[in-house]
């Protein structure tokens, strides 16, 4: 559960050279379709780190999960998603990693646009039931993690899901190209953030027919505010998916700061090439 960002931002410069390929180029990406009983496991580590008038908290956390192929459309897929370990050491005390653990093993089904849009959910109610229950009887009543729990769940169930358990699943999938796609840099609408901005994305190939390189940045702000916001993913040309993914938010704002990192790596085989 990480921290919601500063929604206003203004691309205002890139931290890599834009000296792109012709704007004609293209690769084309997940060459392999996607098909049901398809399983990637990836390992995300993140860390957070914020300074303000009320003083300073921070987290890190480790998680290793599972997404499963259920079912392909054409704008999309129905995907399983199960939180398989977790581990969390939070400034606040050990609640927020034992109400973590409640998602170990307890799957989620739900469907995903290509452009990582969250498109349903198909097991809400019973994966909702499911973590609550474990959160209830792991902490006491009056738990403050416990009570956040239940109020983050009661959200809209979309917004709900995307915050609480499917973040790192929508990140990849926003970093993920599919089929022909152009190279060098564009200005494009950037999901990361809610509401919705404008980043400046690049993609490069890395390895022909094996990997590409793909990288997303919005450095700017408000009044007071700067932000730099910057993501990268080394994606498969094959599947398609994230080999690896890093990504830093940092925000300055008179004296208050946010710094935040989180990396993501397959756990599981990438296609060879």
């Amino acid at each position: 559960m990480r921290q919601a960002f500063v929604a206003a931002a203004l691309v205002l410069a890139l931290p890599w050279s834009a000296g792109a390929q012709e704007a004609a180029e293209s690769v084309t990406v997940r060459t392999r379709a996607d098909a049901v009983g398809d399983l990637y496991r990836f390992r995300s580590e993140a860390r957070y780190a914020e300074r303000n008038a009320d003083g300073d908290a921070s987290q890190t956390n480790s998680q290793a999960f599972d997404v499963e192929v259920l079912g392909v459309t054409p704008d999309g897929l129905k995907l399983r998603y199960t939180l398989r370990e977790a581990s969390l050491t939070d400034s606040s005390g050990p609640s927020m990693e034992t109400a973590l653990k409640a998602l170990i093993g307890v799957p989620l089904e739900f469907r995903l646009r290509h452009d990582g849009t969250l498109a349903g959910l198909d097991n809400w109610e019973a994966f909702k039931t499911r973590v609550l229950a474990g959160v209830d009887a792991a902490l006491p009543r009056l738990d403050t993690i416990r009570n956040i729990y239940h109020q983050r769940f009661a959200q809209e169930p979309l917004y709900a899901a995307q915050d609480m358990v499917l973040g790192d699943v929508r990140l990849m999938a926003i970093m993920e190209p599919v089929g022909p796609t152009p190279l060098g840099s564009k200005v494009v609408t950037d999901f990361r953030r809610s509401p919705p901005g404008r980043a400046l994305s690049d993609v490069r190939v890395l390895k022909a027919g094996c990997t590409v390189r793909v990288t997303r940045a919005a450095v700017g702000g408000s009044t007071g505010v700067r932000q730099d916001f910057t993501t990268d993913a080394v994606v498969s040309s094959r599947d398609g998916r994230v080999i690896t993914l890093a990504q830093r938010r940092v925000e300055r704002a008179g004296a208050s700061s946010v710094d935040e990192s989180v990396n993501i790596r397959r756990v599981s085989p990438a296609p060879a090439c």
